[in-house]
Formats: C-alpha cells, structure tokens, sequence
C-alpha cells in the first residue's frame, strides 16, 4: 500500500487554521489509503502529538510563502521515505473526497482565476532577469500555489529546482511576482508529465467563485490576508 504524506506549514498568525485543516483532511483525504502530516511550524508543541512537526521560524511577508520549498528540503530525508508527498495551504479546509490524485510525475491544480482565460491573461513573471520568467512561447496552464504533490522523488526534484532559482534572485534582490507559485509555474512549463487538477482542488470559499462550474473538493478559506501576514 501507497505511503502518503501531507505537508503544511503554520507560522504566526495561520496557526489556528491547523486543526480544521487536519480533521478535515482525516475525514476526506484517501480515508481508504490513510496518510501523514507534517507540519512546519512557529510552535510545535501546539500541534497534535499525532503529526509529525518541524520548527520553521515566521518570517516577514512574502518570506513565508516564498521559502515554502526550502522548508520541503530541510525534511528531505522523511520526504523520500514516502512514496508520494503532497502540499496543501494551512488555510484550506477538504470538504469531499480526495483519493485519485496519486501519480508518478507531479500533479497540479489550475488556478480558479484562470482557468478560462488564455495564454495572454496568465500572471507569469514578465521579468526577464528572474529565473522564474516565462516567455511569450511558454506555459501551459496558470497553476495554484495553494495545492500540489505527486511522487516523492519528483516533489524533491522539482523543489531542488525551485529553491534554487529563488535563492539565485534573491542573490540579485528579486522577487518573482507571485513568489514561489511563480517558481513552480516557471518549473512546469519545462515539465511533461503533469497529472492536471481542476480547481476543484483550490476552491475559492469567497462569494466571487460561487458559479465556479466544478465540485469543491478542497476549500481555500476566505480570510484577511493582510492582516493575518501582518501587514495591517
């Protein structure tokens, strides 16, 4: 049987979205198969003793969304002991059932906001000096940060590369415009075997996504960003 393992990352302010995302990923996320958590966090001794944990300090903004990969490494060797590892967004709640997904390259979810635009409306980055750039004759699909995974040794691959060309930027004080979604929507547009989700599994819980036309299987919760990055 398949070994699974879910990671997230809780740090200031997002740690009380920890238990509504863990029991509801108990109750819906291959309750056939069973899995793992591992939690990257601020304050490890709040978190179930049932779940793995790993002190990840809180950083200013955008440094916790940014370094998400880099977090992945520092576990590498619990990573590669899993036969698939998947990421989910702390403020995500599962709300049906999620047991398809399994796959050997890397699987991936299209953007609720982009799922119907073309080529010409994807926010890549347009900064020819970041390694996250995205020319005019690349890209596929406008895929969300909030939700992706797939065999182990190529979610460690793929973060290898990522931390990488973040760390190369930041060398060169740059940040990609959307931070590390950009980064993995650089690293998939050169990346051919691609298990694509719809935004089932990135469903906006805000009013503006209530005509999506797909099932929602994975909620990502309506919240103040602002403040809870605090930035207010």
């Amino acid at each position: 049987m398949s070994k699974i393992l879910l990671c997230t990352i809780a740090t200031g302010k997002y740690h009380h979205f920890v238990s509504p995302l863990l029991e509801s990923a108990k109750e819906n996320f291959f309750p056939d198969i069973g899995f793992d958590v591992l939690v990257f966090s601020d304050r490890p001794k709040d978190i179930p003793n049932e779940v793995y944990t790993s002190v990840w300090y809180h950083r200013p903004w955008p440094y916790p969304t940014l370094l998400r990969y880099h977090a992945f490494l520092s576990q590498r060797s619990l990573l590669s002991s899993y036969d698939y590892v998947f990421y989910c967004d702390i403020d995500m709640l599962f709300v049906d059932e999620v047991s398809d997904i399994l796959h050997d390259g890397i699987v991936a979810t299209i953007h609720p906001g982009f799922y119907n635009k073309t080529r010409l409306e994807y926010t890549y980055e347009t900064n020819p000096n970041s390694t996250a750039y995205i020319s005019p004759n690349e890209g596929i699909k406008y895929f969300a940060g909030g939700f992706n995974g797939g065999s182990s040794s190529e979610f460690l691959k793929m973060s290898d590369t990522i931390c990488k060309n973040i760390n190369s930027d930041l060398e060169n004080n740059i940040v990609a415009v959307w931070h590390d979604e950009s980064h993995l929507n650089k690293y998939l547009s050169n990346y051919d075997n691609i298990r694509m989700l719809d935004p089932s599994y990135c469903f906006p819980e805000a009013l503006w996504a209530k005509d999506l036309p797909f099932r929602k299987r994975l909620m990502a919760l309506d919240k103040n960003h602002n403040e809870l990055r605090g930035l207010i």
